[in-house]
């Protein structure tokens, strides 16, 4: 484990880079087109549905914003911790952005964290959650599900969606 962890702070200090924006970077890279993926992103015992992605203008801003429309899913019979409960979006360099608005939320409105919560077996939560990045091709970062006794997850995983100008072509 040291070994593990002199490794990632030499990296970061040699390349000037995270061990999360270097995964984030890959899930990029690995991302299948979120059209390709009809039947949700499975990421542990969750699945994340992607049921739209509009991109709209901002005034006054040079960038723009990315509305995602999803819903995550507990398909296991337990109840399973969500981390995060909100999905990212990463560019092909790794740069990640939140959410900066939560235009949805769950059935009850009430304010979703960005950390863990507690998703019950068979139950799901939709989201509509927007996004405000300069135009260019992205990647969402899918929340991922274990119970308690699984270790902390380590991996991340998505869906890839074109850019402003390649959504009007559609």
């Amino acid at each position: 484990m040291a070994t593990s962890t002199g490794t990632h702070i030499a990296l970061e200090k040699g390349f000037g880079e995270s061990k999360f924006k270097r995964d984030a970077r890959a899930a990029f890279e690995r991302a299948p087109p979120c059209a390709n993926m009809s039947h949700g992103v499975q990421n542990g015992r969750i699945v994340t549905t992607v049921k739209d992605i509009a991109w709209l203008d901002i005034p006054d801003s040079r960038g723009q914003r990315v509305m995602v429309d999803y819903r995550i899913d507990n398909r296991s019979d337990s109840d399973v911790i969500v981390t995060p409960r909100r999905l990212a979006v990463t560019n092909a360099a790794g740069k990640l952005t939140n959410a900066k608005d939560d235009a949805g939320g769950n059935p009850a409105n009430s304010p979703i964290p960005a950390d863990a919560e507690l998703l019950a077996a068979g139950a799901s939560w939709p989201m509509v959650s927007v996004f405000e990045v300069p135009p260019g091709e992205y990647a969402l970062i899918v929340p991922n599900g274990r119970i308690e006794s699984d270790p902390a997850p380590t991996w991340i995983d998505g869906c890839r969606f074109p850019g402003p100008v390649a959504t009007a072509l559609r």
